[in-house]
């Protein structure tokens, strides 16, 4: 329902009041029916006159409303331009998001090879960190056992040192020595296998070899042949294989053997020593 038609409606709905007010007045009172009429043509005009105002004022709605249409046209025409103009923009939009969507799948892929490449860069660096420890490790090592080598090696210089002085003064004595002798008519030159007459006890036994407590302090040279025993049991023949100067390490003479060697076996150039 428009504007015209309620504007109708509400002037129907006013009179209808105005009728049912005289109906009421007539059918409640009771007096004098020519003052009544009187006062029902005054309400009657008065009601005139109200029609004809809201006659007027249903014209003045009616033009407002027709105007009010001219502009809705107008306003719905420029609505439309507006909108086509926002579907033209909605196109662009989509087209554009088409585009940045379009370059945001390129980024993804290349994001996620990116990604796979740094996996394996991780990877790689983890690998090379371990090898890096380990070779750490291996120069540390390195580094000790060049600092364990330098510092045997300056003991050893210190020893090579001291004992080339002891030769240097070795070698002095022996000049003066065969000095001495050579003025006396004597020789410096020993035997070759001048065994002297020492003994001495097993202190370990490996397969067939022993180490006794005897060595070149005692005259024992590389060579010479031990007997060995046990209390009054002959056990074999053992043959000097090193020395050094308070043991020597022997050689057990299969050839010789009556019996295991063991730990605390005596041993002696001779089996009877002179006392």
């Amino acid at each position: 329902m428009d504007t015209l038609g309620k504007i109708f409606v509400f002037a129907v709905m006013v009179m209808s009041v105005v009728f049912m007010s005289f109906a009421i007045a007539i059918f409640s009172s009771h007096t004098n029916w020519q003052k009544e009429s009187e006062r029902l043509q005054m309400e009657l005009e008065q009601a005139t006159a109200e029609r004809a105002a809201k006659e007027s004022e249903l014209t003045t709605l009616t033009e407002q409303n027709a105007a009010s249409e001219k502009d809705q046209e107008q306003v719905v025409k420029k609505l439309e331009t507006a909108l086509q103009q926002k579907d033209a923009e909605l196109a662009g939009l989509k087209k554009k998001r088409e585009a940045e969507l379009s370059d945001l799948d390129k980024d993804i892929a290349e994001l996620s090879e990116a990604k796979d490449e740094r996996d394996a860069a991780d990877a790689l660096v983890g690998t090379l960190r371990e090898e890096i420890h380990g070779l750490q490790e291996k120069l540390k090592k390195s580094v000790n056992d060049g600092a364990s080598l330098a510092a045997e090696l300056h003991q050893l210089e210190s020893e090579l040192a001291m004992t080339t002085e002891r030769k240097k003064q070795l070698e002095e004595q022996v000049a003066n020595a065969r000095e001495v002798l050579q003025q006396n008519g004597l020789s410096l030159k020993r035997p070759e296998m001048v065994i002297p007459v020492v003994g001495g006890v097993v202190t370990a036994v490996a397969n067939d070899l022993a180490e006794v407590s005897i060595g070149s302090d005692d005259g024992l040279q590389a060579g010479h042949e031990l007997e060995v025993f046990r209390a009054d049991e002959y056990l074999g023949r053992l043959r000097v294989v090193s020395v050094k100067p308070d043991r020597a390490v022997v050689r057990v003479l299969k050839d010789f053997a009556r019996g295991i060697v063991q730990r605390g076996d005596r041993v002696a150039t001779r089996l009877k020593l002179d006392s």
